[in-house]
């Protein structure tokens, strides 16, 4: 089975649209107020932090507690993908869960690397939001003697955003509905990090883009690999009828 839609309009859909999508929301955010619009409402000027930073629901439920339970499901798919060696149920599913595996995988890991190199801060670290540094753009020129930052990408959301690959294993129209988990989780992540201070919007944006991409990349890959094995697969065949 192929992970990837095989349509001729597919390149749009899931390619050039949420591309485009993606640009004008990020511009919007960043270069349209937007971000530091939407942190201010959840700032708190009299006591100069943002009061539901450490608040049980948003810290101990909606990041720390969500985060554990995010770890159970990966380690669920991998206990499935190794049964899927032994029981019969599942072995018609253990691409599948390959994929998923591997492709949640390397989106948080891409994501993780990003808030290691784009060097950009947290709305809590910036001045007027209780911080002590100016606030520097993506694409600005950061200065020099300002301690670096790590927090872009979103992370948080970027483990909810990353089950977006699930809609690579749906098959027929209704695969859409597999989108639901990747969105609701990481959208909710998403907002809990807004809350508390630790992101921008266009952080989150950003993560669910690349959570989306790198799903895609690793279907075509997968494909390929699995196209290239039937292919050597058949000309095997072929040589032992000419033989």
């Amino acid at each position: 089975m192929k992970f990837y839609p095989a349509d001729a309009g597919a390149w749009r859909r899931l390619i050039l649209w949420p591309s485009l999508l993606f640009a004008v929301l990020f511009l919007t955010l960043e270069y349209g107020g937007l971000d530091l619009a939407v942190s201010a409402r959840f700032y708190d000027p009299a006591s100069g932090s943002f009061p539901l930073r450490n608040h049980f629901w948003t810290q101990a439920v909606l990041h720390d507690g969500a985060r554990h339970v995010l770890v159970g499901l990966a380690v669920g798919l991998i206990a499935l993908w190794a049964l899927s060696w032994r029981a019969a149920s599942l072995r018609p599913h253990r691409r599948a869960l390959a994929y998923l595996i591997v492709s949640i995988t390397v989106s948080l890991v891409l994501v993780q690397q990003l808030k290691n190199h784009t060097n950009v801060d947290c709305p809590w670290n910036i001045t007027g939001l209780g911080g002590d540094r100016p606030h520097v753009g993506l694409f600005a020129d950061r200065p020099d003697a300002l301690p670096p930052g790590r927090c872009f990408p979103g992370g948080h959301s970027s483990g909810g955003f990353a089950l977006l690959a699930f809609y690579f294993v749906g098959r027929g129209p209704r695969r859409v509905w597999l989108l639901a988990p990747g969105l609701v989780i990481g959208s909710v992540f998403a907002f809990d990090q807004w809350m508390r201070g630790a992101h921008f919007p266009s952080h989150d944006l950003t993560s669910a883009y690349v959570s989306w991409m790198t799903a895609l990349a690793v279907a075509r890959v997968f494909d390929a690999i699995s196209a290239a094995r039937k292919n050597a697969a058949r000309r095997c065949e072929t040589s032992d009828s000419a033989a």
